[in-house]
């Protein structure tokens, strides 16, 4: 069985109410309307495909900024329920979800996980303690708001090594997503790794319904490759920006 991730970030009609203020997150902002059209197209194709699948499809979103509420909220209406991923440094700043607004979600039958407690990136450039450090203290956080163990979390900016997933395994997760454009679920030991397919505010309808379909797969994992390619020869000046506006 394939599990198709979709990943997302905000879903907010004014890009400056929610979550990381930065030119990088423009690319992940969707507006309501999107977001409902992307609903409806799911919604359709799940009806045309009835029984003759059995790919699972997960909507996660990143970072826990306050359009996490809408997000849901579309979620239910459709009964539907979605992954979201907290940053649990800036829980009750704002911009992004307070603890209130965390249980609630929970309640309403989504899953609740945690994104890392500051948002380092380039993630994998951490030493091993610090990995340990920035997973425990966003479990231990998101345990005590909700009291039940946590058992999912997501990779700040997606990118990961095998230290990533060893450290994850070790501080308790289950299962870890990351940003690796692959269907099928991995194994690390006992934990499980699921890739996702970044759905970027420019992508069209019809480029939205061939993800869903995996008709573009090896086009994003080729895409997927070369940036991350790019990333490693630049990695130190990106880890110091983008700590600088998300810090």
């Amino acid at each position: 069985m394939k599990k198709i991730a979709l990943l997302y970030h905000e879903v907010v009609d004014d890009f400056k109410e929610s979550g990381f203020q930065n030119n990088d997150n423009l690319a992940y902002m969707h507006s309501t309307e999107v977001f409902e059209k992307h609903i409806s197209i799911y919604k359709d194709l799940i009806e045309k495909q009835n029984a003759t699948t059995t790919n699972e499809y997960l909507f996660t979103f990143d970072d826990g900024g306050i359009s996490n509420l809408r997000s849901a909220k579309i979620l239910e209406k459709n009964d539907l329920r979605g992954y979201y991923f907290i940053t649990t440094k800036f829980i009750d700043t704002k911009g992004f979800l307070s603890k209130e607004d965390i249980i609630n979600i929970h309640k309403n039958g989504h899953t609740i996980g945690s994104h890392s407690h500051t948002h380092p990136m380039i993630f994998r450039t951490l030493s091993k303690n610090h990995m340990i450090e920035e997973w425990k203290k966003s479990k231990n956080i998101l345990e005590e708001i909700l009291g039940e163990e946590i058992l999912s979390c997501s990779i700040p900016g997606g990118d990961s090594d095998e230290k990533t997933y060893e450290t994850a395994k070790e501080v308790g997760y289950k299962y870890i997503f990351d940003s690796e454009p692959i269907v099928t679920p991995r194994k690390f030991d006992t934990l499980e790794i699921i890739g996702r397919l970044s759905i970027k505010a420019s992508v069209s309808d019809q480029e939205f319904l061939e993800i869903l379909e995996l008709k573009n797969l090896s086009s994003l994992q080729r895409k997927r490759k070369i940036k991350g390619m790019i990333k490693k020869m630049i990695f130190p000046i990106h880890q110091y920006m983008q700590n600088k506006k998300n810090g």
